[in-house]
């Protein structure tokens, strides 16, 4: 489960760099490269499962609810806020001191909306495992069709409360995935138990899905984003796909102390190459770059990004010594 945490994070940034970076096919890319095309939307289509899968494994293990945990939290985002900003500073004084910027080292702009979203989770998260812990296995049955069916018609499908869902971007939205998770590991049925090769077929399955429904409508002339319905985060068939990943790697059996110390810092490669001073211009602007003006971009684009979670990796490993000796609540 830890190496589906680096898993996810990569497929975060493969992600941010194919329908962000580069930008998103249109019917003219279609027709002009369609084996190119096609292989970004399958691409995307694998990859877009990594929030629902983060939150997911939240709900996995469930999350216990420490102030320790919380403010170890808060003090990572800021590191990577706050070090970002000084750097800035030093280097362009006048593209760091604006409000917004100075709003973004305490998550007070549109930075960051994972992590918004996630601490009330994190809040609420004794209130939810209170609710798992009494419930009965139908009450839990009938909360989280009930909930399903609300945020399915309503939050993607219709849009009808599109406020309360943005898309799976919010924390209504995170609370659904952590009680399907909390349902997943305590109350597994037949099709959970199935064979994990399986599992991963069912995954790729959704993912090819999702692919040839994007072409098809490519094809048609209709532009599918990742602000769209198809790659939307409540998509039952991106969360469906989610869950069939998540079960996989959880039938997975090892243990290596390398997953173990890149994963616990995993989560540092979303602060840092999401970062609003760096993503527009040192992470978007860079891969459409490359993908543009470069020999064996896809190469380049893959160095680069490894390059990014390397560097984020060591960075928390800072952080991490930083919290431990200096800041940590005893």
């Amino acid at each position: 489960m830890e190496l589906l945490r680096i898993v996810s994070m990569l497929f975060v940034m493969v992600s941010h760099a194919n329908f962000l970076g580069i930008y998103a096919p249109s019917q003219n890319d279609l027709a002009v490269d369609p084996s190119s095309t096609i292989i970004r939307c399958l691409i995307e289509a694998l990859a877009i499962v990594a929030v629902d899968v983060f939150v997911l494994i939240s709900g996995w293990f469930g999350i216990n609810f420490r102030i320790r945990k919380l403010t170890g939290l808060l003090f990572q985002v800021i590191f990577f806020s706050l070090g970002f900003f000084i750097v800035f500073a030093i280097a362009s004084p006048t593209m760091a001191f604006t409000v917004d910027k100075i709003k973004g080292i305490f998550l007070m702009n549109g930075d960051y909306w994972f992590v918004k979203a996630y601490i009330v989770l994190f809040i609420l998260s004794p209130v939810l495992n209170m609710f798992v812990e009494h419930a009965t296995k139908k009450q839990f049955q009938i909360v989280l069709i009930s909930y399903y069916v609300f945020h399915t018609l309503y939050g993607w499908l219709m849009d009808a409360s599109v406020a309360f869902t943005m898309n799976g971007t919010t924390a209504l939205s995170f609370i659904g995935l952590y009680l399907l998770g909390r349902y997943l590991r305590l109350y597994p049925f037949k099709l959970i138990k199935s064979k994990k090769i399986v599992d991963f077929l069912i995954y790729v399955g959704c993912a090819f899905f999702l692919a040839m429904i994007n072409v098809w409508f490519l094809s048609k002339g209709h532009l599918i984003t990742l602000e769209g319905r198809l790659y939307s985060y409540a998509s039952p068939v991106v969360i469906f796909a989610s869950v069939f990943l998540l079960l996989f790697f959880s039938k997975l059996s090892f243990s290596s102390k390398y997953v173990n110390w890149i994963a616990s810092s995993c989560f540092a490669v979303y602060l840092f190459h999401c970062n609003g001073f760096f993503f527009g211009k040192y992470y978007r602007d860079i891969i459409r770059n490359l993908y543009d003006d470069i020999s064996f971009s896809v190469v380049w684009i893959v160095l680069y990004i490894l390059a990014i979670y390397i560097l984020a990796i060591l960075l928390d490993k800072v952080r991490m010594f930083l919290w431990k000796h200096f800041f940590c609540l005893k």
